[in-house]
């Protein structure tokens, strides 16, 4: 396997791994008053066109990577439309 490919999977699996403590918490203590919904929207579209481009450059790390976060992204939205307080 190609040198770049490897650093692709890894930056793609490090990189996916960002959401899930903030998922661990929203699920744990139903809360997400502090959880920015913006940056999650923009994770969302950010994400979206990674997936996108990766597509279309035939670039599977990042397809895989992007795709997931998009769908972490998604959770958390909906995390936040169920707990938030405000």
């Amino acid at each position: 396997m190609p040198i770049e490919v490897i650093f692709g999977w890894a930056a793609s699996f490090l990189c996916t791994l960002i959401l899930i403590p903030q998922i661990m918490k929203a699920l744990k203590t139903r809360h997400t008053d502090d959880v920015s919904m913006s940056m999650l929207v923009l994770s969302v579209a950010g994400n979206g066109f990674w997936v996108a481009h990766a597509s279309i450059t035939q670039n599977i790390p990042l397809i895989v990577g992007a795709g997931l976060i998009s769908c972490m992204s998604i959770a958390l939205i909906i995390f936040k439309y169920r707990y938030d307080t405000k």
